[in-house]
């Protein structure tokens, strides 16, 4: 079920240094509602379902994640000066997970019809289905999309309903059925969190994959070099961030806190290379399994919200290649 964005949630102070430099988030962010309007925008869009964090088992809460990020926003410096940013609501859980996933995906649909460049803010990480179904649905090459996941998960289970824990196995079979390849590379996997059978059935889907204890700036131009080779010929990227990749001492708020984890400055310094050199073929980003049920001192909410007012600014960036 759809819903109208909630303006109480966007708060800041007022600083009265200059009028217009001088505003934050709260004062400029746009409400908008469908039917949507065609133009430049950064537009963050709400799923408020972690019906499939349930059925995978994990810590309920992360529905009310969108929410809780959009309240930490509020009070950023704004420096958009090539994009308009907008919020455009929330998808809140229907009647079961699947319709939910359909009915966000059609309004990702909408937004990437009207030029936006889409933020979706989780929700379970059953989102990755329905951010990839919105951009597969709005694509006319839908041959070559490539899918960059920052996990401690593969993602990959069987099941014979929808979850949390397969997203990408949905998405696997959407592109078998629609003689596509399914190509999907994972950074922040986490041996201890995957079995035997879940690498087994990675290997099998040439799914790619760089492990937590690789994630590190030591191993930085090697990870951008895996990176290269995987999005050889990929005219569409679609960047997924659950966040329970991070170390559970950075981001403890999350459906499944993860022992060892990766850094967020890393993984801000290997999106900053993505957006410089393929920004125009990046069509959307979620975020994913924040759980503010289990913040402390708001470090979850604050580190996550970070993250995206980075991510804002590297779509915002005219990068000179």
């Amino acid at each position: 079920m759809y819903k109208k964005a909630n303006k109480s949630l966007w708060k800041g102070r007022v600083d009265e240094e200059d009028k217009e430099l001088g505003k934050r988030w709260h004062q400029k962010i746009k409400f908008i509602e469908p039917p949507f309007k065609k133009e430049k925008a950064i537009t963050l869009l709400g799923f408020d379902c972690d019906e499939g964090v349930e059925r995978n088992k994990g810590r309920i809460g992360a529905a009310y994640g969108g929410d809780t990020l959009k309240s930490s926003m509020g009070n950023f410096a704004y420096h958009l000066e090539n994009y308009q940013l907008c919020d455009a609501g929330k998808i809140e859980k229907s009647k079961n997970l699947e319709q939910s996933q359909e009915i966000i995906a059609s309004y990702i649909t909408k937004l990437l019809n009207k030029n936006h460049f889409p933020i979706l803010l989780g929700g379970g990480h059953e989102i990755a289905y329905a951010s990839f179904l919105g951009l597969f649905n709005f694509l006319e090459n839908k041959k070559n999309i490539a899918i960059i996941n920052f996990d401690a998960h593969f993602d990959l289970r069987d099941g014979k309903e929808a979850s949390s824990g397969t997203p990408f196995s949905q998405i696997a079979t959407l592109c078998k059925k629609n003689s596509v390849d399914f190509n999907y590379m994972c950074l922040g996997i986490s041996k201890a969190s995957n079995t035997k059978a879940l690498f087994k059935k990675a290997k099998k889907l040439n799914v790619k994959y760089i492990l937590d204890t690789k994630m590190t700036y030591l191993n930085f131009y090697k990870i951008i070099n895996k990176l290269e080779i995987f999005l050889t010929k990929k005219e569409s990227i679609y960047i997924t961030i659950d966040t329970d990749v991070f170390s559970a001492s950075l981001v403890p708020a999350v459906s499944s806190p993860a022992s060892r984890g990766i850094e967020l400055n890393i993984t801000y310094d290997i999106l900053n290379y993505l957006f410089k050199k393929y920004k125009n073929k990046i069509k959307l980003i979620d975020f994913a399994e924040f759980n503010p049920k289990y913040d402390i001192s708001d470090i979850g909410a604050k580190s996550i919200s970070r993250l995206v007012f980075d991510i804002v600014d590297l779509i915002d960036s005219k990068f000179k290649l």
